[in-house]
């Protein structure tokens, strides 16, 4: 964390109330903000506080944090802190296993549904995260990985699986975006991205499954 916080309100920006429930829009704003880094790791967060910077009042921050707690952004411990969870080597690499798992899934169910249109866009989408895994850019891969998923779930044609996997979308966000891309493992992550492409390409769920479950003795990236 800095030494001098920038004021919440500030960091947060202006807030206009939208039309989807109050608790559901602080739940995005707030994670969101964890998820880019603008509330940081570590940094104490309470309802009273975000209700002032926002302007409103504090029963749907507490929604909203419940929330974030529930999927692992946020931490309370009763009546001593209420504060953003932080982001350790053991968080990266469980993170990395949800998210090959996630995406397997998603991959198993899009691909017999998905027209050659749809093909060509996820290898777009692919191409672009082999780049950034290939120029060692994390915090690009972490938004293209996590926009490979969106573009799977999307067409996965599954409401529940399209629910729950937007209901960790933020904290996978946040987590990829401490992903270290560099030496050998950046290295052997790209071949499995090409790989993947390879078989997706070829409309193979079997191998592109495969190289989204990379076996972790290989740190390729997305583990077993």
């Amino acid at each position: 964390m800095t030494d001098v916080q920038v004021p919440l309100e500030k960091r947060l920006g202006p807030f206009e109330i939208q039309g989807l429930p109050l608790a559901d829009q602080i739940f995005e704003l707030v994670g969101g903000a964890i998820a880019e880094g603008v509330i940081e790791p570590g940094e104490r967060v309470n309802d009273k506080e975000l209700a002032a910077a926002l302007g409103i009042s504090r029963t749907p921050v507490r929604e909203a944090l419940q929330r974030l707690t529930w999927i692992g952004l946020v931490e309370v411990s009763p009546s001593r802190y209420t504060r953003v969870t932080a982001v350790t080597d053991e968080v990266v690499d469980s993170t990395l296993e949800h998210f090959g798992m996630q995406a397997s899934i998603a991959l198993r169910l899009a691909l017999p549904r998905m027209s050659d249109d749809d093909l060509d866009g996820a290898l777009a989408v692919l191409d672009r995260m082999i780049a950034a895994s290939s120029e060692g850019d994390s915090d690009a891969l972490a938004v293209e990985s996590q926009a490979f998923l969106a573009f799977l779930v999307e067409r996965s044609g599954n409401p529940v699986f399209i629910r729950s996997t937007a209901e960790t979308s933020l904290l996978v966000t946040r987590n990829l975006h401490h992903l270290q891309q560099e030496g050998d493992a950046a290295e052997r992550r790209t071949a499995c991205f090409r790989e993947v492409r390879t078989a997706l390409a070829a409309r193979d769920a079997d191998a592109a499954e495969h190289w989204l479950r990379a076996p972790r003795d290989l740190s390729v990236g997305l583990a077993a």
